[in-house]
C-alpha cells in the first residue's frame, strides 16, 4: 500500500469514541490499574479490535500513571487567534493519545482557579497557559514549582524560568514599520494592545525602532476599542497616513472607522494588522498583516509540555519567526509634505 493510501494509525481517542467512553476509562482498561466494568471492558476491546489499535511502548511508558489529559487556558477561545491555537494544541496532543481540557479565563481569576485545581489534583498532567492580562499571579508561580506548566504566546511576570512558546513580536512590529516606510509613509500611528502585556509592548517597540516618533494610541486588542480610538484619531486635524494595529481584530476596527469617516483604504489610509487570522484575507480590502506561526506555536508548546511532564528540562525556547503578508490594505502614501 502506498503512503498516500495508508490510513493513519488509530489513537486512544479513536478507541474512546467508538467505545463511547472517556479516554481515561480506556487508559484504565489498558493498564488494569483501576477496575472497569466487564461490559465497558468488552466494548473497549471490541473497539480496539475494530480499529486495529496498538499502543506503542513509548506511549505506554508516557501514559503510566497519567490522566491522559492536558489543560489549556486562553483569554478568550472565541478570538480567532486563540481558537486556532487551541486546535493546534489538540492535534499535537491527539498524536500522543492525549485529550485537552480547554477553558477561557476571560481575565477572571476564579475561572483560572478551576484549571489550576485540575492540575493540583492531577486530573490533568500539565497545563499550557496563555496570559490575557499583565499581572503577576502568585498562584501560578507556586503551582509551577511543583507541576508541569508551559506558557504560550505571552510571558508572565514571575515565571521567567517557565518555558515560553511564542512568536518574535518585536520582529513583527519592525516588519510592519519597514513596509510602511518603504511605501513613503512618515506620519504614522500605532494602536497598542493592553499596556504592560509583553507581546503588545514588544510589537510597539519593534514598530518604533523604525518610527520613533510614531503616535501611540492605547488599545486592548478588541475591535470595538480600536474603532473608537481610530475615530478619535481621524477626527482631529493632521490624521496619519498609516496605522499599525497590534492585532487583526483591532485592524478590523480601524477599517470600519476609516470607512465611517469617508476614507478609502488604502488610498487615504494604509492599515497593517498582526496575527493573520482567517478573516484577514476576506475583509474589504484584504488586510496586510504580520503572520504569526500559530500552528507552530501550538505544536511547540505541546511538545515542550510533554518534555516537562517526562521530567526533562527543555531549556529556553527560541522565538518563532513571523512574516509580513502584503495584501490590499496598504499603498504608497499620497501625502507629499
Amino acid at each position: 500500500m502506498s503512503d498516500e493510501n495508508r490510513k493513519p494509525a488509530a489513537t486512544i481517542r479513536d478507541v474512546a469514541r467508538v467505545a463511547q467512553v472517556s479516554m481515561t476509562t480506556v487508559s484504565h482498561a489498558l493498564s488494569a490499574k483501576r477496575p472497569v466494568s466487564p461490559e465497558t471492558a468488552e466494548r473497549i476491546q471490541a473497539a480496539i479490535e475494530h480499529l486495529g489499535y496498538v499502543p506503542s511502548s513509548a506511549a505506554r511508558s508516557l501514559h503510566a500513571g497519567k490522566s491522559l489529559m492536558l489543560g489549556l487556558v486562553v483569554p478568550d477561545v472565541s478570538d480567532p487567534f486563540f481558537g486556532r491555537l487551541a486546535a493546534s494544541v489538540e492535534r499535537a496532543a491527539d498524536e500522543a493519545d492525549y485529550g485537552v481540557v480547554l477553558g477561557s479565563s476571560s481575565g477572571a481569576s476564579t475561572r483560572e482557579a478551576r484549571y489550576f485545581n485540575l492540575l493540583r489534583s492531577r486530573s490533568i498532567d500539565g497545563l499550557i497557559y496563555v496570559a490575557g492580562a499583565p499581572r503577576y499571579d502568585d498562584r501560578l508561580s507556586r503551582l509551577a514549582r511543583r507541576h508541569p506548566i508551559v506558557l504560550a504566546d505571552e510571558w508572565v511576570e514571575g515565571l521567567d524560568g517557565i518555558p515560553l512558546a511564542a512568536a518574535d513580536h518585536e520582529q513583527g512590529g519592525r516588519l510592519a514599520a519597514e513596509h510602511l516606510a518603504a511605501l513613503g509613509h512618515r506620519d504614522v500611528a500605532v494602536i497598542t494592545g493592553p499596556r504592560g502585556l509583553r507581546s503588545a509592548d514588544e510589537r510597539v517597540a519593534g514598530f518604533r525602532s523604525v518610527f520613533p516618533d510614531a503616535r501611540v494610541v492605547d488599545g486592548d486588542f478588541t475591535e470595538e476599542v480600536a474603532y473608537h480610538r481610530t475615530a478619535k484619531l481621524l477626527g482631529r486635524g493632521g490624521a496619519p497616513t498609516a496605522i499599525f494595529a497590534s492585532n487583526d481584530l483591532s485592524a478590523f476596527g480601524v477599517l470600519d472607522a476609516a470607512r465611517d469617516h469617508g476614507l478609502v483604504v488604502p488610498r487615504d489610509l494604509s492599515v497593517v494588522g498582526f496575527d493573520d487570522v482567517p478573516l484577514a484575507q476576506r475583509v474589504s480590502p484584504p488586510l496586510t498583516t504580520v503572520r504569526q506561526p500559530i500552528d507552530e506555536i501550538g505544536r511547540l508548546a505541546t511538545a515542550t509540555l510533554f518534555e516537562v511532564i517526562a521530567g526533562r528540562d527543555p531549556g529556553e525556547l527560541e522565538r518563532c519567526p513571523v512574516e509580513l503578508v502584503v495584501r490590499e490594505s496598504t499603498a504608497p502614501s499620497a501625502r507629499t509634505d
